[in-house]
């Protein structure tokens, strides 16, 4: 089984790891203006009862020689922004039944998680800061008191794990229906240093922090959820480690050229959960394997997968929790 979307983002890789540009980045320590909306790849509209806030994964990588932004894509330039709208759009179209907010942030190119773990966790900042700026314009100039999902994958779900430890006030979060940060971890240490802002969502409709992460078979575990405590199965929309029938599997999203338009598809397979990850044993371990990948993603790690893999549960589950909030049957 093959996804537009991850072979776009594939190509994108491919076209780009080799790109050099001569333009001089903006620098790390400025602000993007939320209020230009060159910065924004949607910025949804009000004729719908929620919202999407939508963080893309990292899509940039394109690098900048020896620049101080060489490790973070520079936004201010029309090409790299491009790089993240064949995601955005695929997106925007899986989730059209809400209005669609998604900003464009100075993202960490793919190289930066090569680097140490404290080098790390400080080039994370300016990417978080970005995503936190984002939100609260978006709160302030274009929610309106409406009830609105976050929706991540990888270093975007990375992204709002920030934004809902440091970014939220008690009355944003009362709005928040959920939070699926898909395709990334939370760690222990986390949990309990963050209870309130990190409340796991464990069932099929209350509101709170969905994370999931997929694997063929328990040897593909990746260092992206490892160590992974809230991971549920986005079949059941539960932790119970009882393998699940491949009925319980709604289909995966994928992009169709002729409608061009996001369709559910079918996709059987039993689903259990190993470790937090979620095991599906039915499919082929080289769906989305990049041998230049490996030592993060190994053969039968579905991390790109994640987020189109389970789009008609994820679909089906955001109506049931919305529906929840809003007190409809």
């Amino acid at each position: 089984m093959k996804n537009n979307s991850f072979f776009g983002l594939l190509m994108a890789l491919m076209m780009f790891s080799t790109f050099s540009c001569n333009h001089q980045p903006q620098p790390v320590e400025s602000t993007i203006d939320y209020s230009d909306n060159t910065y924004w790849y949607s910025c949804g509209d009000t004729t719908k009862d929620a919202d999407v806030f939508y963080v893309y994964p990292t899509v940039s990588t394109i690098s900048y020689a020896d620049n101080d932004s060489s490790w973070f894509a520079d936004i201010t330039i029309p090409e790299v922004r491009e790089e993240a709208n064949g995601n955005q759009r695929f997106n925007k179209m899986l989730y059209g039944e809400y209005n669609f907010y998604a900003p464009y942030y100075r993202q960490m190119i793919f190289e930066a998680y090569s680097q140490p773990t404290p080098m790390l966790d400080s080039l994370a900042q300016i990417a978080a800061k970005d995503v936190n700026d984002a939100f609260q314009y978006y709160m302030v100039h274009h929610n309106h008191g409406r009830p609105f999902f976050l929706m991540g994958h990888s270093q975007g779900s990375q992204m709002l794990i920030e934004l809902l430890k440091h970014g939220m006030t008690e009355e944003q979060r009362k709005l928040m229906v959920a939070a699926y940060c898909i395709g990334y971890h939370v760690s222990a240490e986390e949990l309990a240093a963050y209870p309130e802002a990190l409340q796991p969502a464990t069932d099929s409709t209350m509101r709170g922090l969905i994370v999931f992460n997929s694997v063929t078979d328990t040897t593909a575990l990746g260092m992206v959820s490892s160590g992974d405590v809230v991971g549920i199965n986005p079949t059941t929309w539960t932790m119970a480690a009882d393998t699940v029938p491949a009925e319980f599997h709604l289909g995966m999203a994928k992009y169709n050229e002729a409608r061009d338009s996001v369709l559910i598809v079918p996709c059987p397979t039993r689903t259990y959960l190993y470790k937090h990850n979620t095991v599906c044993p039915d499919l082929d371990p080289e769906m989305v394997f990049i041998p230049a990948y490996e030592q993060m993603f190994p053969k039968g790690n579905l991390h790109f997968a994640d987020s189109w893999l389970y789009g008609g549960n994820v679909v089906e589950n955001m109506r049931c929790r919305l529906n929840r909030c809003l007190d409809r049957p």
